[in-house]
């Protein structure tokens, strides 16, 4: 058996663990952050400073820490050209990972030649500067935030803006908050009883006027979540006075740009026999719809049959 010296066997753990963190897939809340980082009011602004520049007259209404966001959008890049699975393998995992998040996964070789006193000698010594090296290991620089968030949450807000910006576009005009909650068919018992709705009356005051604010609610935690990412932490609801607002329209070309990057991008590594990871969308909302669709078929059926 060939005998590795430590440093060299240092070297040949470090490449595994390299190999093994590279291999890693990205996680929904990642991808999520990436989809935030898109809707910020505050990137896009950072995008267009460091492309095109930001007029004088304008100057004076960025952001006061307006330095941190042109910081996470250096790091970052400009995400609005890419797909997320490209600026993933070029960025995003670098940003967002520790490079000894790959569990506790370690290869070890043994010389069988040697004395059990030896060789227990020698892996703890392997393990002492194992963890003195991890000790010493930088942290992510984008800080992902522990806490109660849920990705399906994160889902609904961003999607809730997209839509916003969809139905006023081809409504050519805007739409009000409980109609929108309406449209999209809001989780919420005013939903249900303002559907089939076609114009605000006294008797539908009170729903309208919930629905309005749980609408509103939805969309500025969604606002909280993109401007607290274009500052590094994701995903946190701390309300944040950016001085800006979400521009609707725009924030739903940038999504459906996006789509069609990542479309694009996706056939043609299926074409080059690249695996492909199914989407968010794919593999739990599709899925979600489809049963609800089946459910209400079944609903609907039953009710012919004991209406006969």
């Amino acid at each position: 058996m060939e005998v590795f010296s430590y440093k060299v066997f240092m070297t040949k753990a470090s490449q595994i663990l390299g190999l093994l963190a590279n291999s890693a897939h990205a996680s929904d809340k990642e991808a999520a952050f990436f989809d935030f980082l898109v809707a910020s009011p505050s990137y896009q602004l950072a995008h267009q400073h460091r492309t095109i520049g930001i007029p004088k007259d304008e100057a004076g209404d960025l952001p006061s820490d307006f330095n941190r966001v042109l910081e996470i959008y250096d790091l970052c890049g400009n995400i609005y050209e890419t797909d997320f699975e490209d600026w993933w393998e070029d960025r995003g995992k670098d940003l967002l990972r520790n490079p000894d998040d790959v569990g506790d996964l370690l290869a070890y070789p043994v010389d069988l030649s040697k004395s059990l006193t030896e060789l227990l000698d020698e892996f703890k010594a392997f393990i002492r500067q194992v963890k003195a090296d991890r000790a010493t290991t930088t942290e992510p620089k984008i800080a992902f935030i522990t806490n109660k968030v849920r990705l399906s949450a994160l889902h609904a807000r961003l999607a809730l803006v997209n839509d916003k910006g969809r139905l006023e576009r081809k409504a050519g005009k805007k739409i009000s908050n409980w109609r929108l909650g309406v449209e999209v068919k809001l989780n919420s018992k005013w939903t249900d009883e303002l559907k089939g709705a076609t114009r605000n009356t006294q008797d539908n005051l009170e729903a309208r006027t919930s629905l309005g604010i749980l609408v509103s609610k939805h969309l500025k935690e969604a606002l909280y979540l993109a401007e607290n990412a274009a500052r590094g932490m994701f995903p946190l609801l701390t309300p944040i006075d950016s001085g800006l607002s979400f521009d609707y329209a725009r924030t739903w070309e940038l999504s459906v740009q996006q789509t069609t990057v990542s479309h694009r991008r996706r056939r043609e590594k299926l074409k080059s026999g690249e695996s492909v990871r199914k989407t968010y969308y794919e593999r739990k909302v599709k899925p979600m719809i489809k049963r609800q669709k089946a459910i209400e078929a079944m609903i609907q059926a039953r009710f012919l049959l004991e209406s006969n």
